[in-house]
C-alpha cells in the first residue's frame, strides 16, 4: 500500500534516519535534569550527542533538544526509524495524510506500525501543505512516568513553501535539522523560524538527584519547560546584597546571567514562531511581549492577539506583525512565557533578543559571556556595526553584574540622569517612557492617566468573603473615595481611541510586604509596574518588567514612573498588570484593562450621561453608532477569608500553587452554596435576589460589547452566554458563530451582539466548568423591554416604551411557573417536534461493566420502553433539525422522587447540596423567548423546570446552519450534568434528510448518519459528546479510582472521562494483554466500546463534537491521519489536525474527506490529546475507512 501511495503522489522524497534513545537531559546550568530522558535524534548525530552529554554531565547541551526536521510542500518524507529503547516505540505524526502502516499506533485492525526494541521500521508521509506537524510516540502512551511523552519523546516536521531551503542562523550553512533556522526562498523573503515546544510534568530532579525543593516553602516543586529547558525561580533566589527580593529579579541577566533559552534576531527581521504544546496535561497560554499577530495569519480580517491558549499536542504558527521589534522597532530583551503564573515561576519562559547592531561572535555580554554570531538575512540590509560611541544592546546600559538592573533613563520622576552612551542610543524623539523607540507618531493625540496601586480590603459577596489585602489599580482621583469606602473597588478600565498616544503616570502606593497567613508567607513587594498587552511601546522603558539585560522598569513605594504606549489601531481590550511580583499579588486584584475604541469615540456613564475616564460599564459613542460596553475580568486563586476571618480553601502549605482560594468576576462571586433550597432555583432572583456579580443592564435593540479578560492566576475558564451568539473574531465576519469561549490568563475576547427582548428578560452568563460555577462565576445580562429610570438609552436607538408594570423584586419564594414557551419562529416555518423523557437509569460505559449506577439521561419517546426494559443500552440524546425550522421539544420528567447525592467528584469549598428531581432543557445558539424556553430559571424569569410526572414544551427557531448545539438540564447543575443529563441537537443544512448509514432508512437520531441536504453535497455525520467528572463503578459495585499511581488529583481532574457514555480505559484492556503498545489494537482486544465511525474512502465527513460535562480541565481533540479548516467556512483559517483549549459548552464542526484526497483506507484513531489522564481513561475511538467496494 505504501508503494502505491507514493507512486500516486509522484513527489520528491526527503529521507531522515531517526533513532529513539534514552539519555540524561539537563534542563539548566543549575543541574536540574531528567535522568531517564528520551530523545528522537538523527542517526548521524547520535554519537556526537552522547559524547557531548558525557563531557558535560551537569550542564545543558545545545544538541539535546526536541528533534525538528523540515521538508517542502509536495515532498514525500521517509523516516527510517530505529528504536534503541528497551520498550516498543514509534513515530506518530499529526495532521498529515498517511497510509495506516505509518500510523505509529497499532490502531484497530491496522498492520503493526510500532517498533519493538532494537527494531527498525519505515514511515512515509506526504508533506501536503505548509505547517507544523507534531510527532510523538504512541507505543508507550502511559500517563505516568513510565510513559514516553513525559520524558521528552517528541519532535516536529515543519513543512515549508515549495522551493525553500534552510540555514543555521549563526553560521549561514545549510542544515538538516534544528529548532532554529533561517528559511530562504528564491522568490520570497527570508525569515527566521523558531520552534518552541512547551511541555509539563517532566520528572525532573535537582543536581543532587533529588526532587527539586522550593527554598521559600521547603516543599517539592514542579518544573515546566520549553525545548527541554527551564529556568524556575527556585534556582534564581538572590543574595541580599543584590537589592533583589526574588521574583522581581528572576528574569534578570544582570543578576543571573542569561537563561538557557535565548532566541536572536535583528530589528525588523521577518519571524515565524512554530508553537507546539508537547505536554501531557496542561493547556498553556503563550504570550510574547511587544509583538502581536493575527489569529489566522493568512486572513487580513483576523483578530490581532498577543496571547493564545494551546492545548496538549496542539500546534500553532505565530507570525508577528512588522517583524522583530514590532511596528516601533524596539530592541532589547523581549520575554515570552506561559502566562499561567505558577508555570511561569516554574521555568516556562525564555528571551527573544532583538539586536540593534551587527553581532559577529567576537564580542561579550557584561558578564563575560560571548555574544553569539547572528548572520543577517540575505535579503535585508545588515544592521550597523557597533562603535565605541554606540556599542549596541546591552552594552550601553549602566548596569552592574550581580546587582539589580538599573532604572530606565527619563522615565522615573526625579530619577537619575542618562549617561552619554544612553543618550547616543536615544531615539531622535526620545521622551519619558520611550527613550529608545518612541512608538507614537509626532501628531498623535496624547491621553494622560494618573494611576496608583493601592491596598484596600475587597468584599466579594454578602456572606463577607473578603480579601483583607486586596491590591488594585485605580485612577489617582478615585484613590481616597475607594480607601474611604465611598466608591467600591472594581478592576480599573481606562479607554482611548485608535491612533491615541497613551501616557501613564504610575505611582506605587503599595505596602512593602504582603502575606503571613495560611495562603502566603510574608513576601516583600518592593516594586510595582504596569505591563501592558497589544499596544506598542519601548521594551526598554515601558515593558513593566526587568527581563534579560533590560532595565527594571518598576517603581518603589512613593515613586512615579511614566510609561508611553501607542494604540495604533482598534485593538479592543488590552490587559495590563504588574510583572515584577505577579505571582505574589496579582491574585489579590492587581490587574486592569485599557480598551482601544474606534477612532473618534466618546465614553459616557450609562447612568448619568456624563463623560467618564474609567469604569467597567460604559456607553461608547462612535462615529458609526453607539454600543453598551461591559468588562468582565475572571480570576482564580482569589485568597479570600470568610466572615470569621479564616482562610477559605487554604493550600496544603503557604505559597503552594495547589489551587488555593476561590474565584471571582470583577472582585465578586455568588457561590451556589449560599443560594440554598431547591437547586432548580439557584439562579432565581425571586428566591435569592440578584447575585453579587456584575449585573449587565441594557435595552432591547442595544448593540452590546462584552470585553472578556482572564487576569489571574492559573486556570483556564470557559465563558457561556444563553440565548445569544457572536462571531468568534469580532473583526472577522467569516469566523464561526459561537456562544462559548475558552479563555486563559492574559487572553482577551471581544463579544458583540444585539440584545433582543419583547419584554424584560434575564439571561444567564457563566463560566461553565462545574468548579467555577459552584464557586460563583455567573451573573445576569438583564434586557429591559421598557424604560428604567436609572438606565439611559442609547442615543441612536429608538426610545424604549414607557414602563407600564413595575420591575419585579425578590419575594423569597420560588418563581411563578412559565406558561408560554414563546413564538420565535416565522409564520411559514416548518415545525419539527420531539418528545423527550428524563429518566434515571444505570449507564454502562463499556463491555467490562464499568458503570454509573445513578445515571440520568434524556430519551426519545420511541426509545423509552427499550431503555427502561434494558432492550437497548443507553446512549446520549442526539436529535436533528434543519436550518429554518421551528423546533418544539416536549420534555416529560420521569425521575424518581429521590435522587442519590453526589459523593464524588468533589468541588472546592464543598458543602452538602441535596440533589433535585426537577429537570429542564436548555439549547445553545437558537432563537427563543428567554421567559419560556431558556430552560434555566434565571433572575426574574419564570420557572422553566419541571418536577416528576410533569411536562413542559420548549420552542426554538433555527435561524442558521449551526451544526452542533448542546442540550443541558438546569434542574440541578451540580448533581445532574456529570451523571449524563445532556444531549445534542444538530442543525443541518436546509431541506436535509437523514438516513441510518447501515439501513439507509430515515432517522432523526443516532451518533452516525448520512445527511442529504437539498442544495449541498451529501455527507456522513459522526457525533461525539465528550464528558468528564463521571463517578464510575466496576461491575461489582466498587468505585473505580481514576488513576492508581497518583495520590492526589486536582478538583478539575477528578472523575472519569468518556465519549457518548462510553469509555475504553487502558486498565481494562491491559488485564487481557499487558502490552501497552497493543492497547489500541482490535486484533488483540476487539474494537473499543467507544463509537467506531465507519466511512468509505473519499466520503465527505463532518464530525460534530461537543463538550457536554462537567469539569473545567481543558482538552484537545485529534483525528489521526486527517486535517481540516479550523474555521469551517473560512478558507483563510488555519488548517489543523488537533483542536485544543476546549471545555464545557464548546462545540466543533469538523469537515474533512475520509482518507484524504488520496482516499486511504484503514483504522484511524480519534482521541483526546491529553496523555494525562484522558486517553488512559478511555477518551479514544476508531474512525474506520473502507474501500468503496466493501
Amino acid at each position: 500500500m505504501i508503494s502505491d501511495f507514493c507512486n500516486l503522489l509522484n513527489s520528491n522524497m526527503r529521507i531522515y534516519n531517526i533513532n529513539a534513545i534514552k539519555t540524561k537531559i539537563v534542563y539548566n546550568r543549575y543541574g536540574d535534569h531528567d535522568p531517564n530522558g528520551l530523545l528522537y535524534v538523527l542517526a548521524e548525530d547520535e554519537e556526537n550527542i552522547l559524547n557531548q552529554i558525557e563531557n558535560n554531565p551537569n550542564t545543558p547541551v545545545d544538541l539535546v533538544s526536541p528533534l525538528v526536521i523540515r521538508a517542502n510542500e509536495g515532498e514525500i518524507v521517509i523516516i527510517n526509524f530505529h528504536n534503541k529503547l528497551d520498550f516498543p516505540a514509534s513515530i506518530h505524526i499529526q495532521g498529515l495524510h498517511y497510509d495506516v502502516t505509518s500510523d505509529g499506533a497499532n490502531a484497530g485492525f491496522n498492520p503493526p506500525s510500532v517498533a519493538q526494541p532494537n527494531q527498525k521500521i519505515t514511515y512515509k508521509f506526504y508533506a501536503e501543505r505548509q505547517g507544523i506537524y507534531f510527532f510523538s510516540d504512541l507505543g508507550n502512551p502511559f500517563a505516568d512516568e513510565t510513559g514516553s511523552s513525559v520524558h521528552g519523546l517528541f519532535g516536529a516536521l515543519i513543512v515549508e513553501e515549495e522551493g525553500s531551503y534552510w540555514t543555521h542562523p549563526e553560521t549561514g550553512e545549510e542544515i538538516k535539522s534544528g529548532l532554529y533556522a533561517d528559511i530562504h526562498h528564491k522568490y520570497k523573503n527570508s525569515f527566521r523560524e523558531y520552534v518552541l515546544f512547551f511541555h509539563d510534568e517532566a520528572p525532573v530532579l535537582n543536581n543532587q538527584g533529588l526532587p527539586p525543593i522550593n527554598p521559600m516553602t521547603g516543599h517539592e516543586e514542579d518544573t515546566h519547560s520549553i525545548n527541554y529547558r527551564s529556568e524556575p525561580m527556585r534556582n534564581r533566589m538572590p543574595e541580599p546584597s543584590t537589592d533583589c527580593i526574588g521574583e522581581d529579579c528572576m528574569h534578570s541577566s544582570w543578576v543571573w546571567g542569561d537563561p538557557s533559552l535565548v532566541l536572536h534576531a535583528y530589528i525588523g527581521d521577518p519571524v515565524k514562531i512554530r508553537l507546539i504544546n508537547a505536554g501531557v496535561k496542561e493547556t498553556h497560554v503563550f504570550h510574547f511581549h511587544v509583538h502581536q499577530w493575527r489569529l489566522n495569519p493568512d486572513d487580513p480580517n483576523s483578530t490581532i492577539i498577543d496571547s493564545i491558549s494551546i492545548g496538549p499536542q496542539q500546534c500553532y504558527t505565530v507570525v508577528p506583525l512588522y517583524g522583530a521589534g514590532s511596528l516601533q522597532k524596539t530592541f532589547g530583551d523581549i520575554i515570552f512565557h506561559c502566562h499561567l503564573y505558577p508555570h511561569f515561576e516554574a521555568g516556562m519562559w525564555g528571551l527573544f533578543r532583538v539586536h540593534d547592531v551587527l553581532e559577529d561572535g567576537t564580542r561579550f555580554y557584561p558578564d563575560g559571556t560571548k555574544i553569539k554570531s547572528l548572520k543577517p538575512l540575505p535579503d535585508r540590509t545588515p544592521p550597523p556595526l557597533p562603535t565605541p560611541q554606540r556599542p549596541g544592546f546591552p552594552l550601553f546600559i549602566p548596569g552592574v553584574v550581580g546587582q539589580k538592573a538599573p532604572e530606565p533613563p527619563l522615565g522615573i520622576i526625579g530619577g537619575r540622569a542618562p549617561t552619554q552612551l544612553e543618550i547616543n542610543t536615544f531615539h531622535p524623539n526620545a521622551v519619558p517612557g520611550a527613550a529608545f523607540a518612541n512608538p507614537c507618531p509626532p501628531n498623535a493625540p496624547v491621553k494622560t492617566f494618573e494611576i496608583v496601586a493601592i491596598e484596600v480590603p475587597i468584599k466579594y459577596n454578602n456572606q463577607n468573603w473578603h480579601d483583607p489585602f486586596g491590591r488594585i489599580y485605580c485612577l489617582a482621583e478615585d484613590e481616597q473615595d475607594i480607601l474611604n469606602g465611598i466608591k467600591e473597588p472594581e478592576p480599573l478600565v481606562i479607554r482611548v481611541n485608535a491612533g491615541d498616544c497613551v501616557e501613564i503616570k504610575f505611582t506605587n502606593k503599595l505596602p512593602l510586604t504582603i502575606g503571613g497567613n495560611l495562603f502566603q508567607t510574608v513576601h516583600a513587594t518592593t516594586q510595582c509596574t504596569c505591563h501592558v498587552h497589544l499596544v506598542k511601546f519601548d521594551v526598554l522603558c515601558s515593558d513593566g518588567g526587568g527581563n534579560g539585560w533590560n532595565y527594571s522598569s518598576g517603581v518603589r513605594p512613593g515613586e512615579t514612573i511614566i510609561y508611553r504606549w501607542y494604540a495604533d489601531e482598534e485593538l479592543h481590550a488590552c490587559f495590563f498588570h504588574d510583572h515584577l511580583f505577579a505571582n505574589t499579588h496579582q491574585q489579590h486584584g492587581l490587574f486592569a484593562s485599557l480598551i482601544v475604541e474606534p477612532a473618534g469615540s466618546k465614553y459616557i456613564s450609562p447612568y448619568t450621561g456624563l463623560p467618564i475616564k474609567s469604569g467597567t460599564k460604559a456607553i461608547v459613542e462612535t462615529p458609526h453608532g453607539s454600543f453598551r460596553e461591559f468588562s468582565l475580568f475572571v480570576h482564580d486563586f482569589a485568597l479570600l477569608f470568610d466572615n470569621n476571618n479564616k482562610e477559605i480553601n487554604p493550600p496544603p502549605f503557604p505559597d503552594s500553587h495547589e489551587d488555593p482560594g476561590v474565584m471571582g468576576i470583577n472582585y465578586k462571586c455568588a457561590p451556589l452554596q449560599f443560594r440554598p433550597g431547591e437547586p432548580a432555583y439557584v439562579f432565581s432572583s425571586f428566591l435569592h435576589g440578584d447575585p453579587e456579580t456584575p449585573l449587565l443592564e441594557c435595552y432591547s435593540g442595544d448593540r452590546i460589547r462584552i470585553r472578556l479578560l482572564d487576569v489571574a492566576h492559573e486556570e483556564q475558564h470557559v465563558f457561556n452566554l444563553h440565548r445569544y451568539k457572536w462571531h468568534k473574531e469580532i473583526t472577522n465576519p467569516k469566523s464561526p458563530l459561537v456562544c462559548s469561549q475558552v479563555i486563559g490568563i492574559s487572553e482577551a475576547f471581544n463579544i458583540e451582539f444585539i440584545a433582543e427582548a419583547e419584554d424584560d428578560q434575564d439571561v444567564l452568563y457563566y463560566f461553565a466548568g462545574l468548579d467555577d460555577l459552584w464557586l460563583g462565576l455567573w451573573g445576569i445580562l438583564r434586557v429591559y423591554g421598557a424604560i428604567m429610570p436609572h438606565l439611559l438609552p442609547l442615543k441612536d436607538r429608538p426610545a424604549p416604551p414607557e414602563r407600564i408594570k413595575p420591575f419585579p423584586t425578590p419575594t423569597g419564594s420560588p418563581p411563578p411557573k412559565a406558561e408560554d414557551p414563546g413564538m420565535p419562529c416565522k409564520s411559514y416555518s416548518k415545525i419539527r417536534r420531539f418528545e423527550v423523557y428524563a429518566v434515571q437509569k444505570k449507564i454502562i460505559y463499556n463491555k467490562f461493566g464499568d458503570n454509573d449506577p445513578n445515571g440520568l439521561l434524556f430519551v426519545l419517546k420511541e426509545n423509552l420502553k427499550k431503555v427502561l426494559n434494558d432492550k437497548i443500552c443507553p446512549k446520549p440524546l442526539i436529535i436533528r433539525a434543519n436550518a429554518g425550522e421551528c423546533i418544539e421539544i416536549k420534555l416529560t420528567n420521569l425521575l424518581p422522587e429521590t435522587i442519590a447525592e453526589t459523593e464524588y467528584p468533589h468541588v472546592p469549598v464543598e458543602v452538602p447540596f441535596p440533589p433535585s428531581n426537577r429537570v429542564s432543557i436548555h439549547a445553545q445558539m437558537l432563537k427563543y423567548d428567554v421567559r419560556g424556553s431558556d430552560g434555566a430559571t434565571v433572575g426574574f424569569n419564570y420557572d422553566q423546570t419541571i418536577g416528576p410526572n410533569e411536562s413542559i414544551t420548549y420552542r426554538y427557531f433555527a435561524d442558521g446552519e449551526f451544526g452542533t448545539i448542546i442540550l443541558s438540564s438546569y434542574g440541578d447543575i451540580r448533581n445532574h450534568r456529570h451523571r449524563g443529563l445532556f444531549g445534542v441537537l444538530i442543525i443541518e443544512p436546509q431541506g436535509s434528510i437523514y438516513l441510518n448509514p447501515f439501513t439507509r432508512r430515515k432517522t432523526i437520531s443516532g451518533e452516525q448518519a448520512i445527511i442529504i441536504p437539498a442544495y449541498k453535497e451529501a455527507f456522513r455525520e459522526f457525533i461525539i459528546l465528550a464528558q468528564n467528572g463521571i463517578d464510575l463503578f466496576d461491575k461489582d459495585g466498587n468505585r473505580i479510582p481514576e488513576v492508581h499511581h497518583s495520590e492526589h488529583l486536582d478538583f478539575e481532574d477528578q472523575g472519569h472521562k468518556a465519549f457518548n457514555y462510553r469509555c475504553e480505559r487502558f486498565e481494562n484492556r491491559l488485564h487481557h494483554n499487558p502490552n501497552i503498545h497493543l492497547v489500541f489494537s482490535s486484533k488483540i482486544h476487539n474494537d473499543p466500546s467507544t463509537p467506531v465511525f465507519i466511512a468509505h474512502a473519499g466520503d465527505k465527513v463532518v464530525f460534530r463534537y461537543a463538550i457536554v460535562a462537567d469539569k473545567p480541565r481543558n482538552t484537545t481533540f485529534i483525528i489521526h491521519g486527517h486535517n481540516w479548516l479550523q474555521q469551517m467556512n473560512n478558507p483563510y483559517s488555519n488548517r489543523i489536525g488537533a483542536e485544543g483549549a476546549l471545555s464545557v459548552g464548546n462545540t466543533l464542526n469538523i469537515e474533512l474527506i475520509a482518507g484524504g484526497k488520496n482516499k486511504l483506507t484503514g483504522d484511524y484513531l480519534y482521541r483526546s490529546g491529553n496523555i494525562r489522564w484522558e486517553i488512559e481513561q478511555g477518551m479514544w475511538g476508531i474512525f474506520r475507512i473502507l474501500n468503496k467496494c466493501c
